[in-house]
């Protein structure tokens, strides 16, 4: 198998808060990646650089091969049309409905007529569990369906890889199920390499063929989940428990000067 995304010493900060500090990994054809963490850990932060919409203050993302900071506009556009981002909270457009939605990027993206677009946003809405939904309208769906709507979208182009940001918050328990078994169908039916942010154990170690965490900024650990449950680092197992004691909450120690800034 050889990496469809390579991430590579990836650094951010914003202002004085480093959000991102040398991360590293691959995710190879078909796998699925699960990046778990705190809230404000850089997870978001991650997903948004491998699209190209935040530019990293050091390293790069690799898609396919392309250096995705090395490539001019009209490049990187044909890079996104090969990745669907499935947004937290779907963020649909209200006003239009569930076909118009899953159409989108179809109309604006290809030369597809009418009756090929309702075709393929009728095949889209089938693998979600979706098929009769058209004219519903945002305001009508519950929080699960906006994200299987959402999930319906980001397929519509085909995409070789597929991002999933937090798709089970605020969600109840059956329908994190729901999402995670939809999750699991479009990587074996489309064959799509993912990554998905989610702070849910039971439906990260369901999809993940490797688990991440990132701490502080940096990524402690990536493993197959049966390796990462059992993993001794101190915050994965923290993490793991659930715990409020530990390292996971404890503030970070204060950056080492050197001896002339000390004498200062």
């Amino acid at each position: 198998m050889s990496a469809v995304i390579e991430v590579a010493n990836i650094s951010k900060s914003f202002g004085p808060k480093v959000v991102l500090k040398n991360v590293n990994f691959q995710v190879e054809q078909g796998e699925s990646l699960v990046v778990m963490g705190g809230s404000g850990t850089g997870k978001t932060v991650l997903l948004r650089i491998i699209m190209g919409l935040l530019e990293p203050d050091g390293g790069h993302v690799s898609v396919d091969g392309k250096i995705i900071q090395q490539l001019s506009i009209p490049e990187l556009f044909e890079v996104r049309k090969q990745i669907g981002m499935c947004f937290q909270m779907a963020a649909l457009f209200d006003s239009m409905s569930v076909a118009e939605n899953v159409g989108f990027a179809l109309k604006r993206h290809t030369k597809m007529s009418p009756k090929e677009i309702q075709i393929r946003v009728d095949e889209c809405l089938a693998m979600v569990g979706l098929k009769g939904s058209d004219n519903l309208r945002p305001s009508e769906l519950s929080g699960g369906m906006k994200r299987r709507v959402g999930f319906a979208r980001a397929i519509a182009l085909k995409p070789k890889i597929l991002l999933f940001d937090e798709p089970t918050t605020g969600l109840d328990p059956v329908m994190t199920d729901v999402i995670g078994r939809i999750i699991l169908d479009l990587k074996h039916e489309l064959g799509v390499t993912s990554i998905t942010i989610t702070h849910d154990l039971k439906s990260a170690f369901a999809i993940a063929d490797r688990v991440a965490l990132i701490f502080r900024g940096e990524c402690i650990a990536i493993e197959k989940p049966d390796a990462f449950k059992v993993n001794p680092h101190p915050v994965v197992q923290q993490f793991l428990r659930g715990d409020a004691d530990g390292p996971f909450l404890q503030d970070p120690p204060p950056p080492k000067r050197n001896r002339q800034e000390a004498n200062v």
